[in-house]
């Protein structure tokens, strides 16, 4: 029995998360201080993990968080795969929360009740997120299992990863809100890869819950270096 953990974690804090910015893929941040602290914490709580592969989204935040990770694992290979970039919030990107709230709770409201091909003018839905996820995890299943890896950690985005515990975990979009997060905490999934000839089509497959919105090693950091609460629900 091939059995894979997979730590799946949030990018930290950059200046839009910190000011109340909309940030999907259409804007490409860098950490800020905060975020910068927070990559470290999670690098220091994964540090002891015998990771096989670190890998990442082709967005800045997600990377410098995965090159947090990857320092104390220097021979572990790592790539970034633009396929788990956070959701594009369309027309909403870039733009303070405060300004466009109104439109993009209306649109998550709506996969809440079913309608997963709802979408913010210009972005995009939450069937074309799943289609992307399962894509990418179909061939991260792929490679670790030909490499017999059974640790790997992917860093990635707040929507994005509710996206992939709703279809991976939960099989059902609408479920995307029961996945809390915060920058830098992280969800441990299992999954058991079979043989060599059992099917790696990740939406059949059971992937188990381990452990859910992990942050111990985050709370040495002050309460105002998290998330604004505005954003939680998104």
């Amino acid at each position: 029995m091939a059995v894979l953990d997979i730590y799946l974690a949030r990018h930290g804090q950059t200046e839009a998360n910190a000011t109340g910015i909309i940030q999907g893929s259409k804007i490409n941040p860098p950490l800020n201080k905060c975020g910068e602290l927070q990559a470290d914490a999670l690098a220091e709580a994964m540090k002891d993990e015998k990771l096989d592969w670190v890998v990442t989204s082709g967005l800045e935040r997600a990377v410098q968080t995965g090159n947090s990770v990857a320092k104390y694992h220097s021979n572990t290979p790592f790539v970034s795969d633009a396929r788990l970039n956070e959701i594009s919030w369309g027309e909403a990107d870039g733009k303070k929360f405060s300004d466009i709230g109104t439109v993009m709770k209306s649109v998550v409201g709506k996969w809440k009740n079913g309608d997963f091909d709802a979408r913010i003018k210009d972005g995009e839905s939450a069937n074309e997120g799943r289609k992307r996820i399962l894509e990418a995890f179909a061939d991260i299943l792929r490679v670790s299992r030909e490499r017999d890896y059974r640790k790997i950690i992917i860093c990635s985005h707040g929507r994005i990863m509710r996206v992939i515990m709703a279809t991976l975990v939960d099989k059902d979009l609408s479920k995307m809100q029961q996945s809390p997060h915060t920058n830098c905490s992280y969800h441990q999934i299992r999954v058991d890869l079979g043989d060599d000839n059992a099917d790696l089509d990740p939406s059949k497959l059971t992937f188990e819950p381990i452990r859910i919105d992990v942050r111990d090693h985050l709370l040495n950091l002050k309460l105002s270096e998290h998330e604004p609460s505005l954003l939680s629900g998104l």
